[in-house]
Protein backbone atom coordinates (compact mmCIF):
# COMPACT_ATOMS: atom_id res chain seq x y z
CA UNK A 1 0.00 0.00 0.00
CA UNK A 2 1.38 3.43 -1.11
CA UNK A 3 0.31 6.76 0.45
CA UNK A 4 -0.83 9.16 -2.65
CA UNK A 5 1.00 12.55 -2.27
CA UNK A 6 -1.78 14.62 -3.01
CA UNK A 7 -4.59 15.38 -0.30
CA UNK A 8 -7.99 16.56 -1.02
CA UNK A 9 -8.40 19.97 0.09
CA UNK A 10 -10.85 20.39 2.76
CA UNK A 11 -10.70 16.82 4.43
CA UNK A 12 -10.64 17.31 7.69
CA UNK A 13 -7.13 16.50 9.49
CA UNK A 14 -8.83 14.73 12.60
CA UNK A 15 -10.69 12.31 10.29
CA UNK A 16 -7.55 11.71 8.25
CA UNK A 17 -5.76 10.64 11.66
CA UNK A 18 -8.41 8.00 12.66
CA UNK A 19 -8.98 6.58 9.65
CA UNK A 20 -4.85 6.15 9.10
CA UNK A 21 -4.93 4.79 12.99
CA UNK A 22 -7.98 1.94 12.01
CA UNK A 23 -5.80 1.12 9.05
CA UNK A 24 -2.66 0.42 11.03
CA UNK A 25 -4.45 -0.90 13.81
CA UNK A 26 -5.82 -3.71 11.26
CA UNK A 27 -2.12 -4.37 9.77
CA UNK A 28 -0.93 -4.60 12.95
CA UNK A 29 -3.25 -6.83 14.78
CA UNK A 30 -2.55 -8.94 11.61
CA UNK A 31 1.00 -8.64 12.03
CA UNK A 32 1.17 -9.72 16.17
CA UNK A 33 -1.47 -12.77 15.22
CA UNK A 34 0.97 -14.05 12.93
CA UNK A 35 3.86 -13.97 14.88
CA UNK A 36 2.02 -15.72 17.59
CA UNK A 37 1.32 -18.26 15.24
CA UNK A 38 -2.37 -17.77 15.76
CA UNK A 39 -3.51 -18.48 12.30
CA UNK A 40 -7.33 -18.25 12.81
CA UNK A 41 -6.91 -14.52 14.32
CA UNK A 42 -4.21 -13.17 11.84
CA UNK A 43 -6.73 -14.59 8.88
CA UNK A 44 -9.71 -12.80 10.19
CA UNK A 45 -7.38 -9.46 10.56
CA UNK A 46 -6.73 -9.75 6.92
CA UNK A 47 -9.78 -10.18 5.91
CA UNK A 48 -11.43 -6.92 7.78
CA UNK A 49 -8.29 -5.34 6.00
CA UNK A 50 -9.37 -6.32 2.85
CA UNK A 51 -12.50 -5.62 3.14
CA UNK A 52 -11.88 -1.83 4.32
CA UNK A 53 -9.01 -1.93 1.48
CA UNK A 54 -11.84 -2.79 -1.22
CA UNK A 55 -13.95 0.03 0.73
CA UNK A 56 -11.18 2.02 -0.21
CA UNK A 57 -10.84 1.00 -4.06
CA UNK A 58 -14.76 1.55 -4.05
CA UNK A 59 -14.86 5.14 -3.00
CA UNK A 60 -11.54 6.70 -4.34
CA UNK A 61 -13.28 7.61 -7.49
CA UNK A 62 -16.80 8.54 -6.44
CA UNK A 63 -14.50 11.15 -4.18
CA UNK A 64 -12.51 12.22 -6.93
CA UNK A 65 -15.98 12.87 -9.02
CA UNK A 66 -17.27 14.38 -5.98
CA UNK A 67 -14.49 16.76 -5.81
CA UNK A 68 -14.51 17.64 -9.26
CA UNK A 69 -17.73 18.57 -9.44
CA UNK A 70 -17.75 21.14 -6.26
CA UNK A 71 -15.45 23.26 -7.78
CA UNK A 72 -11.80 21.20 -7.78
CA UNK A 73 -9.97 23.54 -5.85
CA UNK A 74 -12.50 25.25 -3.49
CA UNK A 75 -13.99 22.35 -2.09
CA UNK A 76 -17.67 21.46 -1.32
CA UNK A 77 -19.11 22.48 1.24
CA UNK A 78 -19.28 20.50 5.26
CA UNK A 79 -20.64 17.07 4.88
CA UNK A 80 -23.64 16.74 7.39
CA UNK A 81 -22.67 15.24 10.68
CA UNK A 82 -24.86 11.88 10.10
CA UNK A 83 -23.04 11.66 7.06
CA UNK A 84 -19.08 12.39 7.67
CA UNK A 85 -19.10 9.35 9.87
CA UNK A 86 -19.31 7.40 6.99
CA UNK A 87 -17.88 9.61 4.26
CA UNK A 88 -14.84 10.38 6.57
CA UNK A 89 -13.05 7.11 5.58
CA UNK A 90 -13.43 7.46 1.73
CA UNK A 91 -11.94 11.04 2.26
CA UNK A 92 -9.05 9.87 4.12
CA UNK A 93 -8.80 6.73 2.06
CA UNK A 94 -8.27 8.78 -1.54
CA UNK A 95 -5.17 9.09 -0.17
CA UNK A 96 -4.49 5.38 -0.35
CA UNK A 97 -3.99 4.82 -4.44
CA UNK A 98 -1.83 2.21 -5.57
CA UNK A 99 -1.77 3.15 -9.05
CA UNK A 100 -0.41 6.01 -10.76
CA UNK A 101 -3.37 6.09 -13.45
CA UNK A 102 -5.64 6.65 -10.80
CA UNK A 103 -6.00 10.63 -11.74
CA UNK A 104 -6.75 9.63 -15.20
CA UNK A 105 -10.43 8.97 -13.96
CA UNK A 106 -11.17 12.78 -13.57
CA UNK A 107 -8.75 13.59 -16.53
CA UNK A 108 -11.06 14.55 -19.68
CA UNK A 109 -11.54 12.33 -22.62
CA UNK A 110 -11.12 13.48 -26.07
CA UNK A 111 -12.46 11.95 -29.45
CA UNK A 112 -9.60 10.32 -32.09
CA UNK A 113 -8.50 13.23 -34.62
CA UNK A 114 -8.20 12.08 -38.14
CA UNK A 115 -5.05 10.94 -39.56
CA UNK A 116 -3.91 13.65 -41.47
CA UNK A 117 -1.28 13.12 -44.26
CA UNK A 118 1.14 15.51 -46.29
CA UNK A 119 -0.11 16.88 -49.34
CA UNK A 120 1.89 15.22 -52.92
CA UNK A 121 3.60 18.76 -52.98
CA UNK A 122 5.05 18.47 -49.13
CA UNK A 123 8.82 18.86 -48.83
CA UNK A 124 9.35 15.06 -47.52
CA UNK A 125 10.87 15.19 -44.39
CA UNK A 126 13.81 12.73 -43.81
CA UNK A 127 12.82 11.29 -40.29
CA UNK A 128 8.99 11.09 -39.14
CA UNK A 129 9.83 9.98 -35.68
CA UNK A 130 10.03 10.83 -32.14
CA UNK A 131 13.50 10.75 -31.23
CA UNK A 132 16.44 13.09 -30.94
CA UNK A 133 17.06 13.26 -34.42
CA UNK A 134 13.22 13.59 -35.20
CA UNK A 135 12.96 16.56 -33.19
CA UNK A 136 15.73 17.90 -34.24
CA UNK A 137 14.51 18.23 -38.07
CA UNK A 138 15.14 21.18 -39.47
CA UNK A 139 12.70 20.72 -42.82
CA UNK A 140 9.59 20.45 -40.46
CA UNK A 141 7.52 23.49 -38.72
CA UNK A 142 8.27 23.53 -35.02
CA UNK A 143 5.44 24.85 -32.58
CA UNK A 144 5.95 25.11 -28.61
CA UNK A 145 2.69 25.47 -26.61
CA UNK A 146 2.65 25.32 -22.18
CA UNK A 147 0.45 22.29 -21.59
CA UNK A 148 -1.89 22.18 -18.56
CA UNK A 149 -4.64 19.93 -17.72
CA UNK A 150 -7.04 23.29 -16.66
CA UNK A 151 -6.41 24.33 -20.58
CA UNK A 152 -6.18 20.91 -21.94
CA UNK A 153 -9.21 21.65 -24.43
CA UNK A 154 -8.16 24.15 -25.92
CA UNK A 155 -5.16 22.83 -26.68
CA UNK A 156 -6.81 19.94 -28.61
CA UNK A 157 -8.84 22.20 -29.95
CA UNK A 158 -5.80 24.30 -31.33
CA UNK A 159 -3.51 21.20 -32.73
CA UNK A 160 -6.57 19.94 -34.24
CA UNK A 161 -6.69 23.46 -36.12
CA UNK A 162 -3.22 23.61 -37.36
CA UNK A 163 -3.55 20.13 -38.29
CA UNK A 164 -6.58 20.43 -40.60
CA UNK A 165 -5.60 23.28 -41.94
CA UNK A 166 -2.13 22.83 -42.82
CA UNK A 167 -1.13 21.18 -46.47
CA UNK A 168 1.93 19.06 -44.96
CA UNK A 169 0.72 17.87 -40.89
CA UNK A 170 3.66 15.33 -41.20
CA UNK A 171 5.83 18.20 -41.19
CA UNK A 172 4.29 19.76 -38.03
CA UNK A 173 6.15 19.00 -34.65
CA UNK A 174 4.81 20.10 -31.41
CA UNK A 175 7.05 21.18 -27.89
CA UNK A 176 5.05 20.75 -25.06
CA UNK A 177 5.92 22.11 -21.87
CA UNK A 178 4.51 20.91 -18.83
CA UNK A 179 4.86 22.37 -14.98
CA UNK A 180 5.43 21.68 -11.95
CA UNK A 181 3.05 18.97 -9.30
CA UNK A 182 3.72 17.70 -6.50
CA UNK A 183 4.83 14.63 -8.15
CA UNK A 184 6.86 16.09 -10.41
CA UNK A 185 11.22 16.16 -9.76
CA UNK A 186 12.57 19.10 -8.59
CA UNK A 187 15.82 20.25 -9.64
CA UNK A 188 17.28 23.18 -10.48
CA UNK A 189 17.63 22.96 -14.51
CA UNK A 190 14.63 24.40 -16.44
CA UNK A 191 13.85 21.17 -17.99
CA UNK A 192 13.85 17.26 -16.64
CA UNK A 193 14.69 14.52 -18.37
CA UNK A 194 12.59 12.17 -15.93
CA UNK A 195 8.56 11.58 -16.57
CA UNK A 196 6.40 11.89 -13.89
CA UNK A 197 2.88 10.40 -13.70
CA UNK A 198 1.10 13.26 -14.76
CA UNK A 199 3.39 13.81 -17.96
CA UNK A 200 3.18 10.09 -18.51
CA UNK A 201 -0.51 10.67 -18.66
CA UNK A 202 -0.89 13.93 -20.85
CA UNK A 203 1.51 11.45 -22.78
CA UNK A 204 -1.03 9.29 -23.26
CA UNK A 205 -4.06 11.12 -23.83
CA UNK A 206 -2.00 12.86 -26.96
CA UNK A 207 -1.34 9.49 -28.18
CA UNK A 208 -4.81 8.42 -27.98
CA UNK A 209 -6.50 11.83 -29.39
CA UNK A 210 -3.39 12.27 -32.36
CA UNK A 211 -1.69 8.96 -32.89
CA UNK A 212 0.01 10.16 -35.24
CA UNK A 213 1.58 13.49 -33.85
CA UNK A 214 5.05 14.56 -33.68
CA UNK A 215 5.64 15.78 -29.98
CA UNK A 216 7.63 16.10 -27.02
CA UNK A 217 6.82 17.04 -23.60
CA UNK A 218 9.35 19.42 -21.62
CA UNK A 219 9.42 19.33 -18.26
CA UNK A 220 9.48 23.38 -16.80
CA UNK A 221 10.89 24.06 -13.39
CA UNK A 222 8.28 26.67 -12.00
CA UNK A 223 10.87 27.47 -9.37
CA UNK A 224 13.42 29.17 -12.02
CA UNK A 225 10.53 32.31 -11.86
CA UNK A 226 8.35 31.63 -9.04
CA UNK A 227 10.33 34.16 -6.70
CA UNK A 228 10.10 36.75 -9.47
CA UNK A 229 6.20 36.82 -10.20
CA UNK A 230 4.43 39.59 -8.81
CA UNK A 231 0.52 40.19 -8.17
CA UNK A 232 -1.63 40.96 -11.55
CA UNK A 233 -4.90 42.26 -12.34
CA UNK A 234 -6.24 38.30 -12.22
CA UNK A 235 -4.72 35.47 -10.26
CA UNK A 236 -4.31 33.70 -13.60
CA UNK A 237 -1.35 35.68 -15.00
CA UNK A 238 0.88 35.18 -11.86
CA UNK A 239 0.96 31.18 -12.58
CA UNK A 240 4.66 30.35 -13.64
CA UNK A 241 3.56 28.60 -16.43
CA UNK A 242 2.86 31.54 -17.98
CA UNK A 243 6.63 32.30 -18.28
CA UNK A 244 7.81 29.25 -20.03
CA UNK A 245 7.94 31.51 -23.04
CA UNK A 246 10.97 33.09 -22.00
CA UNK A 247 13.10 29.80 -20.83
CA UNK A 248 12.08 28.12 -24.63
CA UNK A 249 15.52 28.69 -25.61
CA UNK A 250 16.72 27.12 -22.54
CA UNK A 251 14.68 24.03 -23.07
CA UNK A 252 14.27 23.02 -26.52
CA UNK A 253 17.39 21.16 -27.78
CA UNK A 254 20.17 23.65 -29.32
CA UNK A 255 19.34 21.51 -32.31
CA UNK A 256 15.87 23.80 -32.85
CA UNK A 257 16.49 26.63 -34.18
CA UNK A 258 13.09 28.85 -34.74
CA UNK A 259 9.87 27.83 -33.26
CA UNK A 260 6.20 29.32 -33.68
CA UNK A 261 5.01 29.68 -29.36
CA UNK A 262 0.91 29.77 -29.59
CA UNK A 263 -0.90 30.21 -26.22
CA UNK A 264 -3.92 27.28 -25.91
CA UNK A 265 -6.75 29.26 -26.29
CA UNK A 266 -6.60 30.08 -30.15
CA UNK A 267 -7.55 28.23 -33.49
CA UNK A 268 -5.64 28.47 -36.68
CA UNK A 269 -8.02 28.52 -39.73
CA UNK A 270 -4.95 28.83 -42.31
CA UNK A 271 -1.88 26.98 -43.18
CA UNK A 272 0.40 27.18 -40.11
CA UNK A 273 3.59 26.84 -43.19
CA UNK A 274 2.68 30.59 -44.01
CA UNK A 275 3.53 31.68 -40.30
CA UNK A 276 6.44 29.72 -40.26
CA UNK A 277 7.61 31.28 -43.30
CA UNK A 278 8.09 34.76 -41.40
CA UNK A 279 11.25 36.38 -41.96
CA UNK A 280 12.78 37.84 -39.05
CA UNK A 281 15.75 39.36 -40.34
CA UNK A 282 18.40 40.85 -37.27
CA UNK A 283 15.14 40.42 -34.85
CA UNK A 284 14.50 37.68 -32.72
CA UNK A 285 11.09 37.48 -32.75
CA UNK A 286 8.28 38.73 -34.96
CA UNK A 287 4.62 39.37 -34.33
CA UNK A 288 1.52 41.06 -35.11
CA UNK A 289 1.92 44.70 -33.97
CA UNK A 290 -0.53 47.43 -32.43
CA UNK A 291 1.00 50.46 -33.16
CA UNK A 292 -2.44 52.32 -32.24
CA UNK A 293 -2.91 50.84 -28.81
CA UNK A 294 -1.68 53.10 -25.38
CA UNK A 295 1.62 51.61 -24.54
CA UNK A 296 1.19 54.09 -21.56
CA UNK A 297 -1.32 51.87 -19.86
CA UNK A 298 0.82 48.94 -19.41
CA UNK A 299 3.09 50.83 -17.03
CA UNK A 300 2.66 52.29 -13.88
CA UNK A 301 3.60 56.15 -13.20
CA UNK A 302 6.14 54.92 -11.42
CA UNK A 303 7.81 53.92 -14.58
CA UNK A 304 7.11 56.91 -16.68
CA UNK A 305 8.52 59.29 -13.88
CA UNK A 306 11.91 57.42 -13.58
CA UNK A 307 14.43 58.81 -16.31
CA UNK A 308 16.40 55.66 -16.38
CA UNK A 309 14.43 53.03 -16.94
CA UNK A 310 12.35 54.59 -19.97
CA UNK A 311 15.37 54.84 -21.58
CA UNK A 312 14.48 51.84 -23.21
CA UNK A 313 12.21 53.11 -25.02
CA UNK A 314 14.85 55.63 -26.35
CA UNK A 315 15.11 56.08 -30.05
CA UNK A 316 12.79 53.45 -30.75
CA UNK A 317 8.96 53.09 -32.04
CA UNK A 318 7.84 50.62 -29.28
CA UNK A 319 4.17 49.21 -30.16
CA UNK A 320 1.79 46.66 -28.08
CA UNK A 321 2.10 43.30 -29.54
CA UNK A 322 0.37 40.21 -27.92
CA UNK A 323 2.85 37.01 -26.77
CA UNK A 324 0.18 34.27 -27.37
CA UNK A 325 1.81 34.24 -30.79
CA UNK A 326 5.58 34.92 -31.90
CA UNK A 327 7.73 33.29 -34.60
CA UNK A 328 11.19 33.28 -32.26
CA UNK A 329 14.72 33.47 -33.27
CA UNK A 330 15.92 30.95 -30.64
CA UNK A 331 19.18 31.19 -31.63
CA UNK A 332 19.50 34.56 -31.16
CA UNK A 333 17.83 34.40 -28.16
CA UNK A 334 20.65 32.18 -26.88
CA UNK A 335 23.43 34.21 -27.98
CA UNK A 336 21.53 37.58 -26.52
CA UNK A 337 20.39 35.78 -23.43
CA UNK A 338 17.15 37.65 -23.85
CA UNK A 339 15.50 34.99 -20.77
CA UNK A 340 18.72 37.29 -18.77
CA UNK A 341 17.17 40.75 -19.75
CA UNK A 342 13.20 39.78 -18.98
CA UNK A 343 14.57 38.36 -15.80
CA UNK A 344 15.93 41.89 -14.82
CA UNK A 345 12.80 43.47 -15.64
CA UNK A 346 10.86 41.33 -13.19
CA UNK A 347 13.34 41.65 -10.65
CA UNK A 348 13.19 45.34 -10.96
CA UNK A 349 9.10 45.10 -10.35
CA UNK A 350 10.09 43.17 -6.86
CA UNK A 351 11.49 46.99 -5.81
CA UNK A 352 9.00 49.05 -8.02
CA UNK A 353 5.58 48.31 -9.14
CA UNK A 354 6.18 49.83 -12.63
CA UNK A 355 3.58 47.18 -14.31
CA UNK A 356 0.43 45.65 -13.07
CA UNK A 357 -0.28 42.70 -16.57
CA UNK A 358 1.90 39.51 -15.75
CA UNK A 359 3.65 38.38 -18.30
CA UNK A 360 3.60 40.86 -20.89
CA UNK A 361 4.97 43.92 -20.00
CA UNK A 362 8.92 42.26 -19.63
CA UNK A 363 8.40 41.14 -23.05
CA UNK A 364 7.31 44.85 -23.98
CA UNK A 365 9.99 46.43 -22.50
CA UNK A 366 12.87 44.15 -23.83
CA UNK A 367 11.41 44.04 -27.51
CA UNK A 368 8.80 46.72 -27.80
CA UNK A 369 9.71 48.95 -30.96
CA UNK A 370 12.38 46.28 -32.56
CA UNK A 371 9.74 43.23 -33.22
CA UNK A 372 9.36 42.39 -37.00
CA UNK A 373 5.76 42.84 -37.87
CA UNK A 374 3.26 40.11 -38.85
CA UNK A 375 0.34 40.46 -40.59
CA UNK A 376 -2.78 41.18 -37.81
CA UNK A 377 -4.86 38.28 -39.56
CA UNK A 378 -2.40 35.92 -37.55
CA UNK A 379 -3.32 36.84 -34.45
CA UNK A 380 -7.14 38.02 -34.02
CA UNK A 381 -7.24 38.76 -30.30
CA UNK A 382 -9.38 39.93 -27.31
CA UNK A 383 -11.87 37.45 -28.23
CA UNK A 384 -12.42 36.58 -24.45
CA UNK A 385 -12.92 39.82 -23.76
CA UNK A 386 -10.80 42.24 -20.92
CA UNK A 387 -8.89 41.09 -17.65
CA UNK A 388 -11.77 41.05 -15.36
CA UNK A 389 -15.08 40.58 -16.84
CA UNK A 390 -14.50 38.72 -19.96
CA UNK A 391 -17.80 40.09 -21.79
CA UNK A 392 -18.64 39.15 -25.23
CA UNK A 393 -15.77 41.12 -27.94
CA UNK A 394 -16.82 41.10 -31.78
CA UNK A 395 -14.05 40.25 -34.06
CA UNK A 396 -12.07 42.62 -35.67
CA UNK A 397 -12.23 43.73 -39.39
CA UNK A 398 -9.84 42.24 -41.77
CA UNK A 399 -8.95 38.60 -43.25
CA UNK A 400 -8.51 35.87 -40.37
CA UNK A 401 -6.20 33.61 -40.19
CA UNK A 402 -5.99 32.85 -36.50
CA UNK A 403 -8.48 33.27 -33.61
CA UNK A 404 -7.30 34.19 -29.81
CA UNK A 405 -9.38 33.85 -27.01
CA UNK A 406 -7.14 35.81 -24.84
CA UNK A 407 -9.03 37.81 -21.82
CA UNK A 408 -10.77 36.27 -19.04
CA UNK A 409 -13.68 34.70 -21.04
CA UNK A 410 -12.69 30.96 -22.86
CA UNK A 411 -15.20 29.51 -25.46
CA UNK A 412 -15.27 26.02 -23.84
CA UNK A 413 -16.49 28.02 -20.33
CA UNK A 414 -19.30 29.87 -22.26
CA UNK A 415 -20.13 26.57 -24.30
CA UNK A 416 -20.59 24.67 -21.33
CA UNK A 417 -22.72 27.36 -19.65
CA UNK A 418 -25.28 27.77 -22.69
CA UNK A 419 -23.96 31.42 -22.62
CA UNK A 420 -21.77 31.72 -26.03
CA UNK A 421 -20.59 34.91 -27.78
CA UNK A 422 -21.01 34.78 -31.26
CA UNK A 423 -17.61 34.33 -31.97
CA UNK A 424 -17.77 31.02 -29.83
CA UNK A 425 -19.28 29.29 -32.01
CA UNK A 426 -16.10 29.49 -34.52
CA UNK A 427 -14.22 27.72 -31.66
CA UNK A 428 -17.06 24.84 -31.47
CA UNK A 429 -16.15 23.06 -34.68
CA UNK A 430 -12.93 21.78 -33.30
CA UNK A 431 -13.33 21.15 -30.07
CA UNK A 432 -12.74 17.07 -29.33
CA UNK A 433 -14.13 16.44 -25.85
CA UNK A 434 -15.97 13.89 -25.93
CA UNK A 435 -19.98 14.73 -24.71
CA UNK A 436 -19.59 11.84 -21.93
CA UNK A 437 -16.49 13.91 -20.44
CA UNK A 438 -16.86 16.35 -17.88
CA UNK A 439 -15.87 19.91 -18.56
CA UNK A 440 -15.48 20.16 -14.31
CA UNK A 441 -13.05 17.30 -14.50
CA UNK A 442 -10.57 19.09 -17.04
CA UNK A 443 -10.25 22.23 -14.48
CA UNK A 444 -9.96 20.11 -11.12
CA UNK A 445 -6.72 18.45 -12.15
CA UNK A 446 -4.78 21.55 -13.41
CA UNK A 447 -1.43 21.67 -13.97
CA UNK A 448 -1.59 25.08 -14.11
CA UNK A 449 -3.78 28.17 -14.33
CA UNK A 450 -2.54 29.12 -17.53
CA UNK A 451 -3.50 32.86 -18.74
CA UNK A 452 -3.11 33.42 -22.49
CA UNK A 453 -2.43 37.04 -22.29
Amino acid sequence: MVLHSRRTRGTATMIEILDMALIWALVVQALFSLATLDSAAAAAAMRSYSQFEEQVEATTTSMSLGAAAGGGRGGGEQQPAAAAAHESSSEAQSLMTTTAAKPQEILPSFREAPAFRNDNQCVQSPVVNRTAEGICDSSSVHIAMTLDIAYLRGSMAAVFSILKHTGCPENVIFHFLVGDRDDYDQSDHASSSSSSSSELLLRSLIDSTFPFLRFKIYHFNEALVKTRISASVRLALEHPLNYARSYLADILEPCVKRVIYLDSDLIVVDDIVKLWGTRLGFRAIGAPEYCHANLTKYFTDSFWNNEEMIKIFHGKKPCYFNTGVMVMNLVKWREQNYRGAIEDWMMKQQETRIYELGSLPPFLLVFAGDVEPIDHRWNKHGLGGDNLEGRCRPLHPGPVSLLHWSGKGKPWIRLDARKPCPVDNLWAPYDLLLPSSSAAASSSLSLSSSSYS
